[in-house]
């Protein structure tokens, strides 16, 4: 994500406080929100069958982090916003976690007033 992303949707990020051990997204689950981390640690896991989570573990989000990117590819390639996109981990919370998060009717609403762009447009 550029810089030019990142001022555009800046202006659009609500906080959010998950506790301590809240799943943010199970795996397979729709996204419904780009996290961005400002304090605490969150862990990604991926589902192995027969596997406790910790042995699936495959990413720790902390601080100047963010997660769910995926959404600000989909949203500005998406056609009709009812097809949002699954997420490939689970996400808990390692601690408390305070961030800032960008939904996806924000999302929907950047790319529809056009201050998020298709790529290839000017």
């Amino acid at each position: 994500m550029g810089k030019e992303e990142l001022e555009t949707i800046s202006e659009d990020l609500q906080p959010k406080i998950f506790q301590e051990n809240d799943t943010v997204v199970e795996a397979g689950q729709p996204l419904h929100s780009m996290l961005f981390i400002i304090s605490g640690t969150m862990q990604a896991y991926v589902p192995i069958r027969d596997a406790p989570r910790e042995a699936a573990r495959t990413k720790t989000f902390e601080k100047g982090m963010f997660f769910g990117e995926q959404l600000l590819d989909w949203a500005v390639k998406t056609k009709t916003f009812d097809d949002q996109p699954p997420s490939d981990k689970t996400v808990r919370c390692s601690t408390k976690v305070e961030a800032f998060a960008l939904t996806v009717d924000d999302l929907k609403t950047l790319v529809k007033t056009g201050k998020l762009k298709m790529r290839g447009e000017v």
